[in-house]
């Protein structure tokens, strides 16, 4: 009903006749600028948008098999078309780039950007050593040619994209094999918690940095023997991610420009397409591989809480490279990065997916008929959401005392949206399915997802539910503190019930958050049940009750939606 009501032309991404349609006459349209295919490019995103939130949103009743799949290949398709029309507009812009000579230089440079994407251009047409450099001023991008290039007829071309259509590629891949991984990890954590690290297998090295109190950082890193040569070193995609979107740095080869004779232009046509200029580094003077020095600008609504790994893509084996990156210098309070590369290529910077967790703290409490707030705080930033009915809104961010994201806070969307916006942003605080592997928590298997139904969700009406700090006490249950609360703020104050809880059944323990040592000791009169729902009946005043009994299911299902991202039953 959202789409029949916006009417704005869009195909109904639901429908394969109106999706092949839009994507058959886009294609037809070869005479595009660079401006009209950003305009379009907008609509193609939230094509994918709504196809990856039917996917992730739908349970398996709702659509078939094979409408997933179909899902799946419009997704694919949409993005290589969206990037295909990108190089058509940029061959475009290339043949009349003679028209477009800078006063100063004679080369040609323009920057277009929009809320998507960056496109930068600059033609080498003179072709004088002494203008191998440039900075494109608007975006803050920036190179530094080898001499070999400087007097070459090539374009260069940086291309950021806020968005990543490269990783997903890598992930389906992988898929079938991590999940054989993965089963055996859970396995084995499940079987005992060690104290040992065993040794990692050969080709693995794990780099550990700690502290006295935290693993902070855990990177893998696979090495593939080539004999004595040294192996390239290929990225773990499911520890460390791209932030802030991926860059496509290109040498473009010029086609014939125009020629005026008389009152005639003239000009060349090459039935040849978008062209890569075929460059293969020389040697420099001190004997070593010339380098092409990139300058990335960071996005100011990205946070980086660590240096950025700098990775390039490897088309050939779907996979996120560090090998021919060398000389990163990485500027934190000018928001820049520099590093040189032996080729042209699509270059992302990574960060640790995981580290913001394990959770230090959360809360979730009610605010109104059927509102609520789920506050959050991770290892470098404290969250609070605010939930009401089918929405939730990021109400803040902070990190070192400081608030951030005011481009993302005060927006109402649904839970899929808020959390594709904070992974975008860089604050990623949602557990995926392999996390376990990185993140030193105590395991707790009986807490999976769907055990932690959602009974559990509807006690947040009149109840306050909390981290408990005794919950590293216990391996195999869960301790969560809840209080009465009908009355906005006034959680901190009343009197707190602790509970265990297994996946299995709850009980009200007599232990408190002074306690010296843990027991499983149980409060007087109390009796065990299956959820935490039932349990509160016990002992909740009637008007609590009501208020439980009253809760919207659009209210219960965007916390569970929530609590369900973010797990921070077993992640904390």
């Amino acid at each position: 009903w959202e789409h029949y009501l916006s009417c704005d032309g869009s195909p109904d991404p639901t429908v394969p006749q109106e999706m092949n349609t839009f994507m058959s006459l886009w294609r037809e349209d070869q005479d595009e600028d660079v401006q009209l295919v950003m305009e379009k490019g907008e609509v193609v995103l939230k094509l994918i948008e709504k196809l990856e939130f039917l996917l992730l949103d739908a349970s398996p009743n709702e659509i078939t098999e094979e409408q997933r799949v179909q899902y799946l290949e419009f997704i694919l398709q949409l993005q290589d078309l969206l990037h295909q029309k990108y190089n058509e507009a940029t061959q475009n812009l290339l043949k009349v780039t003679s028209m477009y000579e800078d006063s100063e230089t004679g080369n040609m440079h323009t920057v277009i950007k929009d809320t998507n994407a960056t496109f930068c251009i600059w033609v080498n047409l003179k072709k004088k050593p002494r203008f191998k450099n440039h900075v494109f001023q608007e975006a803050g991008h920036g190179f530094d040619l080898p001499k070999s290039l400087a007097l070459s007829s090539v374009a260069v071309r940086v291309l950021h994209t806020r968005y990543d259509h490269v990783s997903p590629l890598a992930a389906s891949l992988k898929k079938d094999s991590n999940n054989i991984d993965d089963k055996k990890e859970m396995e084995e954590e499940t079987e005992k918690n060690s104290d040992i690290l065993d040794e990692p297998p050969q080709g693995i090295w794990l780099f550990l940095v700690c502290s006295t109190t935290k693993v902070l950082m855990l990177s893998i890193l696979y090495e593939e023997p080539r004999g004595r040569e040294e192996a390239p070193k290929v990225v773990d995609v499911q520890q460390l991610v791209p932030v802030g979107g991926v860059y496509h740095i290109d040498a473009l080869q010029l086609p014939p420009q125009p020629q005026d004779v008389s009152d005639w232009s003239m000009v060349e046509l090459l039935d040849v397409g978008f062209e890569v200029y075929p460059y293969s580094p020389g040697e420099a003077e001190d004997g070593t591989e010339e380098a092409v020095q990139i300058t990335l600008r960071l996005p100011d609504n990205v946070i980086y809480f660590e240096v950025p790994m700098v990775a390039r893509w490897d088309p050939a084996g779907q996979q996120w490279r560090t090998d021919g990156i060398s000389n990163i210098t990485y500027e934190g309070q000018e928001k820049s990065i520099t590093f040189g590369m032996g080729a042209f290529y699509t270059v992302a910077l990574l960060q640790d997916a995981h580290l913001n967790l394990p959770y230090q703290a959360w809360e979730l409490q009610p605010t109104g008929v059927d509102e609520g707030l789920f506050t959050v705080t991770a290892v470098f930033a404290t969250m609070q959401i605010q939930i009401k009915d089918n929405q939730c809104m990021l109400s803040s961010v902070v990190v070192e005392d400081e608030e951030v994201f005011s481009h993302t806070t005060g927006k109402w969307m649904s839970p899929f949206a808020l959390r594709e916006a904070l992974k975008r942003a860089g604050v990623n605080i949602f557990p995926a399915e392999h996390s376990h592997k990185y993140v030193p928590f105590q395991s707790r298997p009986a807490l999976t997802p769907p055990q932690s139904d959602r009974n559990n969700e509807l006690p947040l009406v009149g109840f306050s539910p909390c981290l408990s700090s005794v919950l590293h006490l216990t391996v195999h249950f869960f301790l969560p503190q809840v209080s009465e609360l009908l009355k906005a703020d006034s959680a901190k104050d009343s009197h707190w019930s602790l509970y265990m809880f297994n996946g299995e059944k709850v009980q009200n323990l007599k232990l408190t958050e002074t306690s010296e040592a843990f027991s499983e000791e149980l409060e007087e009169e109390s009796e065990f049940h299956s959820t935490l729902y039932h349990i509160l009946k016990d002992f909740a005043s009637n008007e609590a009750m009501d208020r439980v009994e009253r809760a919207g299911s659009l209210f219960i299902d965007s916390v569970y939606q929530l609590l369900l991202a973010t797990r921070v039953l077993a992640f904390s």
